[in-house]
C-alpha cells in the first residue's frame, strides 16, 4: 500500500525517481519478468500505467476460501489486518478516493466482515483500473478442481506458459506451510467457525450491490466474476479454534560455528563458511545509522527492506536503530538489496562472488533446505559441519553475485545475478546455475549474502567510510540527465 507511483509527490525526490525508473526499465530486460502484487488497493492504476504493454494475469479466490485460510492460520491477528483495515478505510475517505468509502466505512467491524470488505475493494479497484486492457483470469477454485482447463487462458496470453501441463506437487512442507504454494489439492473445504460462512457470503453480496452504483457495469460484473466460487466449497467447522499459528520452533537455535574464511578451489580463493546472519547485518545497519546515513529515504530502502515478522521479516527499524526478531539472530539475513550486500562485503574487506565461482562452489553439493522443506530458512550453520566447511553451499538462500548480464542500452539499469537455491525455490542443477538477475535495489525473502576473498580478507573498512560512499552515490542521483546504467556503475565502483 506504500508503492510509489509515477504520480506520487515523492517521486520527485532523486532516490524515489531513480527507483521507479529502474524498477520499470529492469522489467523489460533479459526476457519477460513477472511483477507479482497482491494488495495493490489504490496503487493499482499507477502500477498498470508503468507497464502499458505487458500482459496481465488476474488470480482470484472467493472470499469464503480466503476466510478459511485466515481462520486456519490465525492470520487476521498474526498479520495485523485490523490495522490494515483502518489504514485502507482512512485512504478511502480522502477526497480523491471518496467514491469507494462506502465499501470500507469507518467503523469497527468483526474480522470476517472487515476481511470481506478489503477483498471486495481490492478486487473492484483492479477491475476498474484494467478497463479494456487485455488480461487472463484464473480462479483458484477452478484451478484446484481442473488445473489444465482453468490455466488454459494463460497459454494464449503468455507464450512461455505453454500448455500448462505442470501440476502442483503433492508434497507438503514439513514445517510452517503459510507461504507454501506447491501442495496439491483434489477438493475444496472451507473450515470456519459457526456462522462465519453466512457472514462472509452476506457481506460479499452487500458489497457487490454497492459496487454497482460506484463503477461502470463492465467493471462491477468483472469483479463479481472474480469473487465467485463460494459454491465450490464444502463447509466444515474449524475444529481447533485455540490453536496457535505455526511457528518454526524446531529451527530456532544458536549457531555453533563462528564465521571464518576457509580455502577452497580455485587456488588463492577463500570462502566465508557461513552466510551473513541477521545479527551481523543488524550490527552493520546500526553502524550506518550511527554514521549518519539514512537507509530509507522517501519510502525507498537502500540496504535492507523491513517487513513485519509475521510476513517473513526478521530485521526491524526502531526509533534508535535496528533490531532482530528474537530467536532469529543466527538465521541468514534476507530482504537485503544488492547495494546492502555489496556494502556489507566492502565493510568486511571481502567481496561478493561471481556467478562462475558459485557454479564451482555448488557443483555436486546437496541442497540443505529447498522446495519448502522447512517453510523458512534454518540457522547459518549446518548440523554436522565444522568451521572449516562452507555451510549451505546449496539451499537455505540464493545469494547475490558481483556480476550481471550485459549492459544493453545506456539508459537501461544494471542488474546483478542471484545464484543458487533457496528454501522456497526448486533445487535442480539447472535452477541453481540459472542466470537470473535483479536490479541493485531489488530484494526478496529468498536471497541472502555469501562472501569470498583472495588469500586473505583485506582490512575492514570503517562504517563512516561505507556511509560516506553510499551518501556520495545518493548525491549523484540528483543529476537526472545521467543514464541509469551510468548511475548503477557508479554504485558498483564505489562498493568494489
Amino acid at each position: 500500500m506504500t508503492t510509489i507511483s509515477a504520480t506520487s509527490p515523492a517521486v520527485h525526490a532523486p532516490l524515489a525517481a531513480y527507483w521507479v525508473e529502474s524498477f520499470k526499465s529492469s522489467k523489460y530486460r533479459g526476457g519477460r519478468h513477472v511483477v507479482k502484487e497482491t494488495n495493490l488497493y489504490f496503487t493499482a492504476a499507477a502500477l498498470l500505467a508503468l507497464f502499458p504493454d505487458s500482459p496481465v494475469v488476474v488470480l482470484s479466490r472467493s472470499p469464503l476460501g480466503v476466510a478459511s485460510s485466515f481462520t486456519r492460520g490465525a492470520l487476521w491477528k498474526r498479520w495485523d489486518y485490523g490495522n490494515i483495515y483502518r489504514h485502507v478505510a482512512a485512504l478511502a475517505h480522502e477526497d480523491e478516493h471518496r467514491r469507494w468509502s462506502r465499501l470500507v466505512p469507518d467503523d469497527d467491524p468483526c474480522p470476517p466482515v472487515a476481511l470481506t470488505r478489503l477483498i471486495t475493494l481490492n478486487t473492484a479497484l483492479l477491475a476498474d483500473a484494467l478497463g479494456d486492457r487485455e488480461h487472463a483470469h484464473v480462479s483458484y477454485e477452478a484451478a484446484v478442481l481442473d488445473w489444465r482447463s482453468a490455466t488454459r487462458p494463460l497459454a494464449g496470453l503468455v507464450e512461455e506458459f505453454g500448455s500448462a501441463s505442470s501440476l502442483p506437487s503433492k508434497e507438503t512442507p514439513s514445517c510452517d506451510s503459510t507461504f507454501a504454494t506447491t501442495n496439491h489439492k483434489d477438493g475444496l473445504v472451507a473450515r470456519l467457525r459457526p456462522g462465519t460462512a453466512e457472514v462472509v457470503t452476506s457481506e460479499t453480496s452487500r458489497c457487490l450491490s454497492l459496487l454497482r452504483s460506484i463503477v461502470a457495469p463492465a467493471s462491477s460484473k468483472r469483479a463479481e466474476r472474480w469473487l465467485a466460487g463460494a459454491d465450490s466449497y464444502a463447509l466444515a467447522t474449524f475444529d481447533n479454534p485455540e490453536a496457535a499459528p505455526p511457528r518454526l520452533t524446531t529451527t530456532i537455535r544458536k549457531a555453533r560455528t563462528e564465521p571464518a574464511y576457509v580455502p577452497l578451489a580455485p587456488p588463492h580463493t577463500r570462502w566465508r563458511n557461513l552466510l551473513v546472519s541477521n545479527a551481523e547485518m543488524c550490527v552493520f545497519l546500526n553502524g550506518l545509522t550511527d554514521a549518519g546515513l539514512k537507509t530509507t529515504l522517501h519510502g525507498v530502502h537502500i540496504v535492507a527492506i523491513p517487513m513485519p515478522h509475521e510476513r517473513g521479516g526478521r530485521l526491524h527499524p526502531t526509533g534508535k536503530g535496528w533490531r532482530v526478531s528474537p530467536g532469529y539472530e543466527h538465521h541468514p539475513a534476507y530482504w537485503i538489496t544488492w547495494i546492502g550486500a555489496a556494502a556489507y562485503a566492502f565493510w568486511e574487506g571481502a567481496r561478493l562472488p561471481t556467478s562462475s565461482e558459485l557454479d564451482a562452489l555448488t557443483a555436486g553439493a546437496h541442497a540443505s533446505n529447498a522446495e519448502y522443506q522447512m517453510g523458512d530458512v534454518t540457522p547459518v550453520d549446518e548440523p554436522g559441519l565444522g568451521p572449516k566447511a562452507v555451510h549451505h553451499r546449496v539451499g537455505n538462500l540464493r545469494v547475490w553475485c558481483c556480476d550481471g548480464p550485459g549492459h544493453g542500452t545506456e539508459w537501461a539499469p544494471l542488474t546483478r545475478y542471484r545464484h543458487g537455491a533457496a528454501w522456497n525455490t526448486p533445487a535442480s542443477r539447472e535452477e541453481v546455475t540459472s542466470r537470473r538477475s535483479r536490479h541493485l535495489l531489488g530484494a526478496s525473502c529468498g536471497v541472502g549474502v555469501r562472501l569470498t576473498c583472495a588469500s586473505s580478507t583485506g582490512p575492514r573498512c570503517s562504517l563512516n567510510e561505507v556511509a560516506d560512499r553510499l551518501s556520495r552515490w545518493l548525491t549523484l542521483l540528483g543529476d537526472r540527465t545521467r543514464p541509469l546504467s551510468e548511475l548503477d556503475r557508479e554504485a558498483i565502483a564505489l562498493l568494489s
